[in-house]
């Protein structure tokens, strides 16, 4: 805080000098050579603080650390974008085996998980279904969804 006071005390000071120059200063070419010289010393004395900064003890900022961190958020950014879309194919799935097994007169609870292909495009991978087994629902995931019968887990309620 003393430095800040300093430098506006200094700043102050300059342009007081400055003005009573120029008021003292003849009038024409004389007048504007002091105001020329009074406006150069105010701006060196707002600029002196910069001139005292050591710039070797400042922090480089070296480029590979923005581009590290650039491509962090961008991972970040396209990891959300997989899992939003990871949830919403999951959840129409969901449905859309539920709507299927209400056809076929079984009552389920589903729930699907997908999982990233090697381009990072996520797939439906696996099922959990909650009901009496269906060989025809079974089938049917098989052919249409694409998700094998060893990744279809049926839980069956036993009564």
């Amino acid at each position: 805080m003393a430095a800040v006071k300093a430098w506006l005390l200094g700043v102050t000071l300059t342009a007081l000098a400055a003005g009573l120059a120029r008021q003292l200063a003849p009038q024409g070419r004389e007048q504007a050579a002091v105001r020329l010289v009074g406006g150069l010393l105010l701006v060196l004395a707002l600029l002196r603080p910069i001139a005292a900064l050591r710039w070797e003890d400042l922090p480089a900022l070296e480029a590979g650390s923005f581009s590290a961190q650039t491509e962090e958020q961008a991972q970040a950014y396209r990891q959300e974008q997989t899992d939003a879309l990871s949830a919403i194919i999951a959840e129409r799935l969901e449905a859309y085996i539920w709507d299927k097994g209400c056809e076929l007169g079984l009552e389920l609870a589903v729930t699907v998980t997908c999982a990233e292909t090697e381009s990072g495009v996520p797939l439906p991978d696996a099922v959990t279904i909650a009901g009496p087994y269906s060989a025809a629902l079974s089938a049917w995931l098989t052919e249409e969804v694409g998700i094998p019968a060893e990744k279809q887990i049926w839980l069956e309620a036993s009564e």
